[in-house]
């Protein structure tokens, strides 16, 4: 605990409390003497009595609960309290690595950051707190106006929602001197992210191929703040996100003897003058608004415009023979494996020809029910729950030092990007490897994003290629005002196309399983399996076998097949919600076709490490599949976690299945209180349902110890701030 010295070492002590019994019959019990220490504190903090009695308070209560954010909190508090805020620092930050979406901890470090004259810091997590919690509108009190523009941009982010880049519906502006808000995006301009040394910030253009350049940019300057477009217009909108920095007037291009580089450029207008200059040419050129072109060049050159443009990352020309040329990721979002393998292969015939050559995953499971937390645990191979990403209202980064797939890749030389993605993981961090990301936030069709994967390999076909391919055709949504596939509308009957009364929408989680919703995703499913087949055709006719990997999976299943009991329906860790598809081929990946090992959607992070040769970080929770040299998985787990919403867990074996649900909510920081839980061990195929309880020792004793060290971290204790709202 903290003593008279600003470099004090806090002391770190096991746990005194117990979550279950030797016996295991109990799954959790809550510590008493902490909750009413942790009450105590509260209290005295609410009061400001940072006094000896404190002091004592805390220093038991570190012997209960050591290396929590809310010690921490806590004892940064005291710290603050008596004017020390470089020591506090040290604590506040370190309670927001542990719990990062936590309003204490927000309010805690924007009070130190503004001590300590980090302005720009405490603008962000005041925005943090009040797109949470709406209580003080932050204060943007800078020492220096040129630091408006900055702070206006982050506090954009931090008030807006983690999903949808660019979408920013919280913009702030000055009104008539007084801080308002109005939806907006962020275009013809860099986001305001943290990005690893060297790498410049992501410029948001818009995405132009076969068209004016200027055209796209037009449209959303003139729609860019109508609600009509905030609400329906952004759904196909595609925009263009490539690392690049401003410039103006003169830039100079370095080119290294001998090598050839691709040069993006944009404008900041319709038909804006450029000129390019190397040592034996010199060319003009007109921009588009916000529009990125591609130039080749050979040697050095000087770029001149008299207005504002954005100049790309060089593309680097040259293939490594450590490298594949091609490193392909193809997600399905929303592609269930335990619906669609009751029909394979006659579902997905070429999808399913092509990786007959390599590995299918019979038991593959992701962590989550949907994409905002399940992308994010695919690109760092950890648990929602460790790296906090599971809030759709919150936009808090990624730390730099939790190396992202494409970061990895982008290390070893790969040109990284995705021909089509959602704007998820974009404000948060999670995509920031990647060198060029085209994304619409909603629409996502096979088609076009094979389409646009083709001519991304055939223009840089001298570079080796990290790719992410994103398509959304059988992710289900609610059909009240969905157009149906025109083949699912002509041969099902009215009675067929029947939905839920009311015109209220349904969350895609919680659709029932009717007829219509499952003839729609083998429709989808088919036109997936047509276009994605074409695509694998054309790279194993363009490459040879250890040129390439090819890896297809998905973030999550769907609700709309399996149980119609009342009891199971609306269960949303079920296995045809969780179950995700996998499969491999390429260079390293052997030919096995269907294996039935256990793996969860975190294997996909060390298993590319293992093919593509980059170092995989020990604290990753994903696992190395045996079928590649590692270890078999004893259990997969799916761990729901959704604000306002019970926590839901399953811990999953080959034969059985621990299941679990709170009684209580997650709160807003993920936290959970265990206290009330109801459990039940289960035959796999039959979680939850009557009369298949498989309870015994033998058991308890395998699923018990594995759910308690996972749900540990976030288990709350019933202890909850009086400032955070449960929802």
């Amino acid at each position: 605990m903290p003593s008279g010295s600003d470099n004090f070492s806090l002391r770190v002590t096991p746990r005194k409390d117990t979550p279950m019994q030797d016996d295991f019959n109990i799954f959790w019990q809550n510590n008493d003497c902490a909750l009413a220490l942790f009450d105590d504190l509260a209290a005295r903090m609410e009061r400001g009595a940072y006094d000896d009695e404190y002091l004592a308070r805390l220093g038991a209560y570190q012997e209960e609960r050591p290396d929590t954010a809310h010690f921490y909190i806590f004892a940064a508090r005291y710290l603050a309290g008596h004017g020390r805020f470089n020591a506090a620092l040290l604590l506040a930050e370190r309670a927001y690595r542990l719990r990062p979406v936590n309003y204490e901890v927000w309010k805690l470090l924007a009070e130190i950051y503004r001590h300590l004259g980090r302005y720009l810091a405490a603008v962000t997590m005041e925005g943090y707190g009040y797109s949470l919690y709406e209580g003080h509108k932050p204060q943007l009190e800078l020492p220096s106006p040129e630091m408006l523009p900055e702070a206006l941009n982050r506090l954009a982010v931090a008030l807006g929602p983690g999903n949808y880049a660019p979408l920013a519906p919280h913009r702030p502006f000055y009104h008539d001197g007084e801080l308002t808000f109005r939806r907006d995006v962020f275009v013809g301009e860099t986001l305001p992210l943290t990005m690893p040394q060297g790498s410049d910030r992501f410029y948001v253009g818009c995405y132009a191929e076969k068209c004016f350049l200027s055209e796209k940019g037009a449209l959303i300057e003139q729609y860019r703040h109508d609600n009509l477009f905030a609400l329906y217009g952004h759904h196909d909108f595609v925009f263009d996100f490539q690392k690049a920095h401003e410039a103006i007037n003169t830039v100079h291009i370095e080119v290294p003897e001998g090598r050839e580089i691709i040069l993006p450029i944009a404008g900041t207008h319709s038909l804006q003058e450029c000129r390019i200059e190397t040592g034996s040419d010199a060319e003009d050129i007109l921009l588009g608004k916000w529009a990125f072109s591609n130039y080749r060049l050979s040697e050095s050159a000087t770029l001149t415009a008299s207005e504002t443009f954005a100049v790309g990352t060089p593309i680097h020309l040259g293939h490594d023979p450590h490298r594949k040329k091609l490193v392909l990721n193809i997600l399905v979002d929303g592609l269930s494996w335990a619906a669609a393998r009751t029909r394979f292969p006659a579902c997905m015939p070429r999808i399913a020809e092509f990786f007959s050559r390599g590995v299918i995953f019979d038991q593959n499971f992701s962590t989550s029910e949907h994409t905002l937390p399940a992308l994010p645990a695919i690109e760092t191979g950890r648990y929602p729950q460790r790296i906090h990403i599971f809030n759709e209202k919150d936009s808090h980064e990624l730390p730099l030092d939790i190396p992202t797939l494409s970061e990895q890749m982008q290390r070893l030389g790969y040109y990284c990007a995705a021909p089509m993605a959602s704007g998820f993981g974009i404000y948060n961090g999670v995509m920031r490897g990647y060198d060029r990301i085209v994304s619409a936030s909603w629409k996502g069709a096979s088609y076009e994003g094979v389409d646009r994967t083709i001519r991304q390999i055939e223009a840089l076909e001298e570079v080796d290629q990290f790719l992410l391919l994103h398509v959304m055709d059988v992710h289900p949504w609610d059909g009240k005002d969905f157009k149906f596939d025109p083949t699912v509308e002509a041969r099902l009957s009215l009675k067929e196309r029947r939905l839920t009364p009311g015109k209220g929408r349904t969350a895609s989680v919680r659709l029932l399983p009717t007829k219509v919703y499952q003839e729609e995703f083998w429709a989808s499913l088919r036109n997936v399996d047509r276009t994605i087949g074409s695509l694998l055709a054309y790279i194993a006719d363009r490459y040879d076998e250890d040129e390439y990997i090819v890896n297809l999976y998905s973030d999550h299943g769907l609700p709309c097949f399996g149980a119609a009991d009342v009891c199971t329906r609306f269960d949303l860790a079920r296995e045809v919600q969780t179950s995700a598809i996998w499969m491999m081929r390429g260079a390293g990946v052997p030919a096995c076709g269907i294996v039935d090992e256990l793996t969860s959607i975190v294997d996909i992070y060390p298993t590319l490490g293992h093919l593509c040769g980059f170092p995989v970080p020990e604290d990753v929770d994903g696992n190395l599949p045996a079928v590649f040299g590692g270890r078999e998985r004893d259990v997969v787990y799916s761990a729901l976690t959704f604000p306002g919403q019970t926590f839901k867990l399953a811990v999953r074996s080959k034969t059985h299945a621990f299941r679990l649900e709170t009684q209580d909510t997650a709160d807003e920081d993920g936290t959970v209180d265990f206290r009330i839980a109801r459990t039940g061990i289960y035959p796999r195929g039959h979680e939850w349902e009557d009369g298949y309880e498989a309870d015994s020792a033998e058991l308890r004793a395998f699923f018990y110890p594995r759910a308690w060290a996972f749900v540990e971290g976030f288990a709350s204790n019933g202890e909850l701030f009086p400032s955070m709202k449960k929802t």
